[in-house]
């Protein structure tokens, strides 16, 4: 059909509404009377009316062809084609003239296969009828894949995995290609649904039952990804191999295997094999390779970058354009921030306006702050004068202050940006606005667009960083590596800049309870943490180090990773100076970090109280380090209780490769046992 004639969705409506009729009557001359009213209202629809006689002949043509198309019930679900008149015999449409001389002339319509029509035929019947005729296994498998597929794209996960899960009971229906595309697809919907040990259960069962083929090949690719997400880097390549073997030119496992090289912070390695396996599928010169060679071109180019691209197409588009944005940030010249000191500014200021930012930047909402901030004045006027927040923080404090033009474009920022700030030290705000709502995101991005000195803000940056713990796809270390790291980098510079201008001298402080500095704080502590995940170990030591400088009460808690790095690093001195700063803390990273740092000091007298202090503490951390096998307990996701089963696990899981080293800290720990009253807790 030219679409210029009867648009595609036109021309798909048609059909569904014949395949419907179909479905509900056996008898042809009733459905060709219908047929051709049919054809006149849609074309009447679409703005293109036909004629009395092009409607007549196109209604004849177009209605036969879908009722010898259509896996009708009434025909055991087969197609049945009707036959074609002779040259000499009536012409079908009823005109009277011969068929040769009437729609036999005529260009003749696209040939519509069975194959095309099921999809619709499963969406029509009855559910009980869907189940059944899906079931006697007579729909092809590219109808099932379709119709699932489309299940998917309107949210009906339940509808698709009743349609392809029939292909995979007890007996397998089959291992080529299109079946591994069935499994996929299953896989994507039980992830949908939530039906994850499901997935695993089948996966597990194709890949021991099935033969050498593509269906097992996919099924190993599944697992290997599944592994890779839950940290098992052997078992990941392991499954990659296997995987391999069955299907050896697959580019899906070339995809894999890019992917993985990725997910170990491999991206060179990843680089070389993406232009490899481009190499390979050129060579082959298929028209399908022709996405797969892009994206591998991509990543041969920038491999975070690439996989960035596809997790945005997948959520829509959501962050591409700030990934534009950040496009050249590099090259663009530092701020000039200042540090100064608290007590220097300007005590004429509007009090109350200075308590609205500072609860704003503490990440309370606005509606809070309007109730709060009258109460709290009230209050502040019983008080003392001065020094009320100079005693929360001893010795001299800063605050980090921004260059005085970008005092305008923060407000007219926060005026268009709704989430607002975390609260305390949370990775994103309270009920927070979702800011890749699609008009919500066009508002913010123009703003960059319109003002790209928004990128000199750290307070922008930082809001920028938290929407990007907001995306969709934020879980994704290549998202935070391409969209979030150019803007804490930048954070970080900044902040360091305006120290070393500064030289305040010794003990420089900016302290977190001052909303001001929070912003560049914030960066710091996500910049540290976004370093670990991607094994640069010394660029996190150093945002960890520069954040306990700053703020010495760490309301972030950079101590304990800051430790654990230290002692896998072996820099012994810097792990016992940063215990000394915490000696009564009670996280299991610095009072156990301790006693193994100790030992392997050699000052083992001062080992042995440290051991006796930690598992009079924390004596769960103990019992878990000892055991061989530890089983996971239930994990908060918004934290756990100093001296519980969970902070035990958490360290166990993080440390006791490094603690096995140390056949003689192990041996302290295991001879060293809580008092009664701590192993009741």
């Amino acid at each position: 059909m030219n679409e210029e004639y009867l648009p595609h969705d036109a021309f798909f409506g048609l059909v569904e509404g014949a395949v419907e009729r179909i479905i509900k009557t056996d008898d042809l001359e009733d459905f060709l009377g219908w047929f051709s009213s049919w054809v006149y209202q849609q074309f009447l629809l679409a703005g293109a009316p036909l004629a009395d006689g092009e409607g007549k002949v196109f209604a004849a043509q177009l209605g036969r062809a879908i009722w010898g198309a259509t896996p009708a019930p009434h025909n055991g679900f087969k197609p049945k084609p009707l036959p074609k008149p002779g040259r000499n015999e009536p012409c079908f449409c009823g005109s009277g003239a011969k068929y040769k001389r009437c729609c036999g002339r005529l260009p003749k319509l696209p040939v519509l296969h069975p194959v095309e029509l099921w999809p619709t035929v499963l969406d029509l019947l009855p559910v009980r009828s869907c189940r059944q005729v899906v079931a006697s296994g007579r729909v092809p498998i590219e109808s099932l894949i379709a119709a699932a597929e489309e299940s998917r794209a309107t949210g009906q996960s339940s509808k698709g995995i009743g349609l392809l899960e029939p292909l995979f009971a007890a007996k397998i229906a089959g291992t080529e290609q299109s079946h591994e595309q069935a499994l996929s697809l299953l896989c994507d919907l039980y992830d949908d649904a939530g039906w994850t040990r499901k997935k695993s259960r089948l996966l597990k069962r194709i890949a021991a039952e099935a033969p050498r083929s593509p269906l097992r090949s996919g099924a190993f690719q599944r697992m290997a990804v599944i592994r890779l997400d839950r940290g098992d880097g052997p078992g990941a390549w392991d499954n990659f191999r296997r995987a391999q073997r069955d299907a050896p030119g697959d580019p899906a496992v070339g995809f894999l295997e890019v992917h993985l090289l990725l997910g170990e912070n491999r991206p060179e390695e990843a680089r070389e094999r993406a232009r490899f396996w481009r190499r390979r599928m050129i060579k082959r010169s298929a028209a399908e390779f022709e996405g797969a060679i892009g994206f591998l071109t991509a990543v041969g180019e920038d491999p975070y970058g690439a996989m960035a691209e596809t997790l945005i197409d997948a959520a829509d588009g959501a962050g591409r354009r700030l990934l534009e944005a950040l496009r050249g940030l590099d090259g663009r010249p530092l701020p000039r921030y200042q540090v100064v000191d608290a007590s220097d500014l300007d005590p004429g200021a509007d009090a109350e306006a200075e308590l609205v930012r500072q609860l704003r930047g503490m990440g309370i909402s606005r509606k809070d702050i309007g109730a709060m901030a009258p109460e709290l004045m009230e209050q502040a006027q019983d008080l003392e004068p001065a020094g009320a927040l100079d005693d929360e923080m001893p010795g001299p404090h800063y605050r980090l202050t921004r260059p005085e033009p970008l005092r305008a474009l923060e407000s007219d920022w926060h005026a268009i940006y709704p989430p607002g700030k975390p609260f305390s030290i949370n990775d994103v705000p309270r009920e927070a606005a979702y800011p890749w709502d699609t008009d919500l995101e066009d508002v913010w991005t123009g703003f960059l667009d319109r003002h790209p000195e928004a990128f000199d803000s750290v307070d922008v940056l930082d809001d920028l960083a938290t929407a990007v713990e907001l995306h969709p796809m934020s879980d994704s270390r290549f998202l935070r590596e391409t969209l979030q790291a150019p803007l804490l980098d930048r954070g970080v510079r900044i902040l360091r800049q305006a120290i070393a201008e500064t030289e305040p001298g010794d003990g420089l402080s900016l302290p977190w309870m001052d909303a001001r500095n929070r912003p560049g704080l914030r960066c710091v502590a996500r910049a540290h943490h976004l370093a670990i995940a991607r094994d640069d170990f010394e660029w996190a030591r150093s945002c960890g180090e520069l954040l306990l400088a700053l703020n010495p009460n760490d309301n972030h808690g950079v101590r304990t990773s800051l430790m654990n790095l230290y002692l896998r690093a072996g820099k012994d001195d810097a792990a016992i100076a940063l215990a000394s700063r915490y000696e009564d803390d009670m996280f299991a990273e610095v009072r156990y970090g301790l006693v193994l740092v100790l030992v392997r000091s050699g000052q083992i007298s001062a080992a042995s109280a440290a051991a006796r202090q930690a598992v009079e503490d924390l004596p769960e951390v103990r019992r878990y380090l000892m055991r061989e096998r530890a089983r996971q307990p239930r994990i908060d996701p918004h934290g756990f209780a100093l001296g519980s089963k969970q902070q035990a696990w958490l360290y166990r899981d993080e440390m006791r490769d490094v603690w096995l080293k140390e056949p003689e800290a192990m041996a302290l720990i295991r001879r060293t046992l809580p008092s009664s009253a701590a192993r009741s807790r």
